[in-house]
């Protein structure tokens, strides 16, 4: 009795410090920390979101998410281009996009713009206008003169331009820097050596002027200094007597506008001018002076220009008829 009693106490002990060492066993070693382990966070967008910086854009390309890799958390992107009727979109090429940090791509583009389906997107590649190339019609004009070579800033003067190479439908200008452009109208071009035009100097500023002709193909000419514009040069309306004899002296009264205090009047023919002597301006439309018809001083018969020329300014005017010296 005495022995069963001590083998159910020795096997109630064994079990009791078998219970207390499993206990001890399951406790974690002093200054030990359990790690736990935290999953990547999903993916903000899926293949096919148009992504873009705010939610309101007036782009006509955004990026479009065509991939996303878990394995390596990147993106993969590409520019994504407005179709002609402002809907997304199309690729504009082939290739295959680039690969961005995730972290990266929705830090710098957090709102989702619209979706589209990446299979269906087409490649549509732009078109590159074709080169228009000016074919030039032949030689560059080449501008030897004009006629007159001044005029009043406030007239209307008919010009005509000398030269080479004018073709149908040039265009002449006068052109001084820091001032506007003064266009002729009424520009015709009967041969390829003349051009006739009309200038209007209303209010234009006095000054000299580089004239320029350009022919319909571009190319053009020009020659500096050719035009002075300053007051309005004499004009010539009427001349009495109208002739005069040989070796007289004839009283001249030439009627026109434009005519200064200060003037020279001249009968030219040729090579030979005489000069009318004592020339009073009574006032800017009538001249008096005395002409010799002498031979001594080189007249001789026929027909002969008058001119008018004011010499402050030396704007010189011609009478669009002729004086007579009679025998």
């Amino acid at each position: 009795m005495i022995k069963k009693f001590c083998y159910g106490l020795l096997i109630t002990i064994i079990l009791i410090s078998g219970v207390l060492i499993a206990g001890c066993s399951d406790q974690s070693p002093a200054g030990t920390t359990t790690v736990q382990t935290t999953a990547v966070s999903n993916a903000k967008y899926v293949a096919g979101d148009i992504i873009g910086k705010t939610a309101f854009t007036t782009e006509n390309m955004l990026y479009v998410i065509t991939k996303y890799d878990s394995s390596t958390d990147q993106y993969t992107r590409q520019l994504l281009y407005k179709n002609p009727d402002g809907s997304w979109g199309h690729f504009i090429n082939n290739k295959t996009g680039e690969k961005v940090e995730r972290t990266l791509v929705e830090k710098v583009y957090p709102v989702r713009i619209s979706h589209v389906n990446i299979a269906s997107i087409p490649i549509i590649t732009p078109t590159v206008p074709p080169t228009v190339t000016t074919v030039l019609s032949g030689n560059a004009p080449v501008i030897s003169g004009i006629s007159p070579t001044t005029g009043g800033s406030d007239a209307t003067v008919s010009v005509t331009i000398s030269g080479d190479n004018f073709r149908s439908g040039a265009t002449v200008k006068l052109l001084r820097a820091g001032y506007s452009v003064l266009y002729a109208t009424g520009v015709s071009v009967p041969s390829a050596t003349k051009i006739d035009g009309i200038f209007s100097f209303s209010k234009a500023e006095k000054g000299s002027y580089n004239l320029i002709v350009t022919n319909p193909d571009g190319q053009s000419d020009t020659k500096v200094g050719a035009f002075t514009l300053g007051d309005s040069p004499p004009v010539i309306s009427g001349v009495s007597p109208r002739q005069g004899a040989l070796n007289n002296t004839v009283s001249l009264t030439i009627n026109g506008q434009n005519f200064k205090e200060g003037v020279k009047v001249t009968i030219v023919k040729s090579s030979t001018e005489i000069v009318c002597n004592s020339p009073v301006s009574t006032d800017s439309t009538k001249i008096l002076c005395t002409l010799d018809l002498g031979l001594s001083n080189g007249a001789g018969v026929g027909d002969w220009d008058v001119t008018v020329l004011n010499i402050d300014g030396q704007q010189k005017g011609t009478w669009n008829q002729k004086f007579q010296i009679t025998n």
